[in-house]
């Protein structure tokens, strides 16, 4: 059954699309995957014939003279990315070193030893969730830069790759702080270019190619011509009418045909059962301008963006879809929902039905109104305030509400693998908040309890309280 699904995938008679297809796997949002997980779901990824895995981290790797930043976050050791290297490389994928480099660095500039480095050291004004105490982007001087070399001088030894992922997405305070006047005198895009042109040399001083995010250059594609061309430019979006092809021939005219990356989403982040509808249609637009384009690789992201509260089932879809589109090849429902099974349940006695759980969980968000991207409605109502709540459910009925609930129940009565029922269990406490139905206090601690228990058989302790205390809140 594995090999003949699986054999689906991959046509009879072609070469994949892309050259590079890549997983990034978000460990840095309090999740942290135990290694007997991770070298499973690394054999996964053999048989979809993934060839490069990288590991987002901010703040999860266990930096010697850095543990203020990563004590509680069960962080991986070098020892342990050396294991991880051995193993993906017994298997035919690149491990490529992720460390991010600018912005998101809210993990380390929010402590006191840290905070000079910061572009904006008493906080800062995001465009969208507001006043935030603590910083998040460096200020571009050569402090910042000396920091991020020592980074980069201890992490990068422990892999075989020569490529490493250093972010450079989202600098929200850039302008806004400490380069303010350069910014004012020179532009925000030329003072970002300059930082990470330096950034791309601390990589090369370590014998290593860079690979960045592209959507700060893409802003001004003017400047795209000026990027040294040892870098891979990964241009990133995750709805599904995302303008790739726009961004794609940008980056390909600025001279980067056949040296980028298009990275759609996995959809499963701000989430309690993935978005499956986003996902196939976001897969399949980046495969396609990306080829259309000369793009060289595809990397899937899997973010966990507040707190990672959705289990890793909710993955698996978007890694066969993602697959497909490398492949140039279409799967129906029917053959989505038994490649699930094939490649991830091979072993389970509920096999023949999780993938068919998975996809019918993957389209739940549909039946509900979107809040602002990306999330679910689910997930945004059952971490609202009342005032939240109340404008979210004006966009939405009690009927609609009911029946989610009844497909919900449905997706229940099946045989299931336990991270699904958790997420079923996670939407129904979400769709009952809407209904004005709270849990009572003994089913609500069971349900915390079957997070957590759920959550040590694949992650680390590092993150679960503060993700716990997340769910904690709207008790």
């Amino acid at each position: 059954m594995q090999s003949t699904l699986v054999k689906k995938l991959f046509g009879s008679s072609h070469s994949p699309r892309f050259k590079r297809r890549g997983l990034l796997l978000d460990i840095s949002r309090n999740r942290v995957p135990k290694m007997e997980w991770l070298y499973r779901f690394i054999d996964a990824l053999e048989v979809l014939r993934f060839n490069e895995l990288q590991l987002y981290a901010e703040h999860t790797f266990a930096y010697k003279e850095h543990s203020t930043v990563w004590n509680n976050a069960s962080p991986m050791t070098a020892a342990e990315v050396c294991l991880i290297d051995d193993y993906c490389t017994g298997r035919g994928i690149e491990l490529v070193a992720n460390q991010n480099s600018f912005g998101h660095l809210e993990r380390w500039l929010k402590h006191d030893r840290y905070r000079a480095l910061a572009e904006c050291p008493e906080g800062f004004i995001h465009p969208v969730s507001g006043k935030h105490k603590d910083p998040s982007t460096l200020y571009p001087n050569k402090e910042s830069l000396d920091f991020i070399h020592s980074l980069y001088r201890e992490l990068l030894p422990n892999f075989r790759s020569k490529k490493i992922h250093v972010g450079g997405d989202e600098p929200w305070e850039l302008g806004k702080g400490r380069s303010q006047k350069a910014v004012n005198n020179d532009g925000k895009h030329a003072v970002y270019l300059d930082f990470m042109q330096s950034v791309f040399d601390l990589a090369k001083q370590q014998g290593c190619s860079a690979q960045f995010w592209a959507d700060i250059i893409l802003e001004n594609p003017s400047l795209i011509k000026q990027l040294t061309k040892q870098v891979t430019p990964v241009i990133w979006g995750y709805d599904s009418d995302f303008p790739f092809d726009l961004h794609c021939l940008a980056i390909a005219n600025g001279g980067f045909r056949g040296q980028f990356y298009v990275a759609p989403g996995a959809g499963n982040w701000n989430t309690f059962s993935g978005r499956l509808n986003v996902a196939e249609a976001n897969i399949r637009n980046a495969a396609q301008s990306g080829y259309a384009h000369g793009a060289s690789g595809l990397l899937l992201t899997a973010w966990g963006d507040n707190g990672h509260h959705p289990p890793y089932a909710t993955l698996y879809p978007a890694l066969i879809l993602a697959t497909a589109a490398c492949w140039g090849t279409e799967i129906s429902t029917f053959e989505l929902e038994g490649a699930i099974d094939a490649v991830f349940y091979k072993d389970s006695e509920s096999a023949s039905s999780n993938g068919a759980a998975l996809c019918k969980l993957g389209a739940i968000d549909a039946m509900l109104p979107q809040p602002a991207l990306p999330n679910s409605f689910l997930h945004s109502a059952y971490f609202a305030n009342d005032s939240e709540l109340e404008l979210l459910l004006k966009r939405t009925t009690t009927q609609r509400l009911e029946q989610v609930f009844t497909v919900l129940k449905e997706i229940e009565a099946e045989a299931l693998d336990a991270e699904i029922q958790l997420s079923i269990e996670l939407s129904l406490a979400a769709v009952e908040r809407c209904l004005g139905r709270q849990l009572i206090t003994k089913d609500y601690n069971r349900l915390l309890d079957r997070f957590k228990s759920i959550w040590l058989q694949s992650s680390r302790t590092g993150g679960l309280n503060e993700s716990l205390q997340a769910l904690k809140r709207q008790a």
